[in-house]
């Protein structure tokens, strides 16, 4: 079954035929170029050039130099997406990752550019089947007027070959956020106040970021406007101890939490008034992590899934394009599940394995909302809370008191009077 970024009346793949239509989920508008061996009209007659056929790149629509890692593009994008996925960069947009990439403008932002590759279709892999087709091209006679070689390579690979399009993990790769600087001082003496206004406003920045990641994921868009402010507002503290654990996993080993690369809370600040709750909490996830040795194709699936974890118990407005669209971020955590496990039988466990972690995060992330919640009521512990973030909470409290939330399970076998 083909990765499609779900629309509401049809479904729009990943596919290079389509990177110029106008629903893509990147939300950009339809490319005024086509390829090249789909414009013009038909005839019976062979057609008569005057000249030679003028290529775009499909990425910035220059003058394309031939077929670069299964895409028709230029040599300076050939080059520009070698780098980026052999450096394995992690580019963040500065905008709302929907920037003009053109000839002119196409260096002034590498992750639209990168983003737009992989629309494309680009692929290291696509180079290896290039040299097979061209190994399998000499063995027969050059025909009269036959398509040069970069035409005949394109032509010759089927579109629908997996190693010629994007696959989702690697659009999820592209798109993830990069590590947030808090902007703490610790040359001065550490209190709970400073502490934990400085991971609110800290938050608060990640809440922004995610937000932007959710809008760049996949599908989302397509969700009516309403359910993805709900969505977000239900799981935007699942997706930050989501990324908490992640990053104390890699660079403390769970012994740490490791909010920020210039913040870490060790166990000297974890035993600080008000800190010991919520950081011991944040250590179960990290603590998980650790035991089932989580890799990083899993996480963004299982990322994504936290996203679409917590919904109203009245349903969504657009709930079945929610369901298909949970449903194939299911099926790509499978996928990352049999790309870990070179044995096949271990695959339904480690499934197992990693749903019950997901559900886990519901009870895990229950006590840290009600210390927020706690905190966000309480003035007299004078915490700072952005002005966007309190605006979540304040719309949040009342949805989770009077249970009017719910979360969606995989194996129903956690006692929903955790909840706050």
């Amino acid at each position: 079954m083909a990765l499609c970024a779900l629309e509401p009346a049809s479904s729009v793949c990943f596919s290079t035929e389509e990177v110029s239509g106008a629903n893509l989920i990147w939300g950009s508008k339809a490319s005024p170029t086509a390829r090249p061996e789909a414009s013009g009209s038909t005839s019976s007659a062979p057609a008569k050039h005057s000249g030679p056929t003028h290529k775009i790149c499909l990425v910035c629509s220059d003058t394309a130099s031939g077929c670069h890692y299964g895409v028709l593009t230029c040599g300076s994008c050939k080059v520009f997406f070698k780098r980026a996925v052999e450096g394995q960069h992690n580019y963040l947009c500065a905008g709302r990752n929907d920037c003009i990439i053109d000839r002119i403008r196409r260096k002034n932002c590498p992750a639209c550019r990168f983003r737009k590759c992989l629309q494309a279709g680009m692929n290291l892999e696509a180079r290896k089947n290039k040299k097979l087709i061209r190994l399998k091209g000499q063995q027969g006679t050059t025909e009269p007027n036959a398509p040069s070689p970069d035409e005949r390579v394109c032509a010759l690979i089927p579109k629908s070959m997996p190693q010629l399009v994007p696959t989702m993990l690697s659009l999820l790769k592209a798109i993830e956020p990069e590590a947030i600087y808090s902007g703490y001082d610790s040359t001065i003496p550490d209190t709970s106040t400073r502490l934990m206004t400085t991971l609110n406003r800290l938050g608060g920045q990640q809440v922004v970021s995610a937000v932007k990641w959710a809008k760049s994921l996949p599908g989302f868009l397509n969700l009516h406007l309403d359910d993805q402010m709900t969505l977000l507002q239900c799981s935007w503290l699942f997706l930050m101890s989501f990324g908490l654990g992640w990053r104390s996993y890699q660079q403390c080993n769970g012994g740490m939490l490791c909010f920020a690369p210039d913040l870490v809370i060790n166990d000297e600040r974890m035993k600080l008034p008000y800190m010991t709750d919520q950081c011991e909490q944040m250590l179960k996830i990290s603590t998980e992590f650790v035991r089932l040795q989580v890799s990083y194709d899993e996480y963004l699936c299982m990322k994504v899934l936290l996203l679409l974890s917590t919904v109203p118990k009245d349903g969504l407005k657009s709930q079945a394009v929610f369901d298909e669209i949970r449903m194939t971020y299911i099926k790509e955590l499978g996928k990352a599940i049999v790309k870990r496990e070179e044995n096949s039988s271990q695959n339904w466990q480690r499934f197992y394995q990693l749903t019950k972690l997901l559900d886990s995060m519901q009870e895990m992330v229950g006590g840290l909302l009600q210390i927020c919640f706690y905190t966000f009521v309480n003035k007299s512990l004078s915490v700072e809370f952005p002005e966007m973030l309190a605006e979540i909470i304040s719309n949040q409290i009342p949805k989770f008191k009077d249970g009017s939330v719910k979360p969606l399970l995989f194996h129903h076998a956690l006692n929903h009077d955790t909840m706050p």
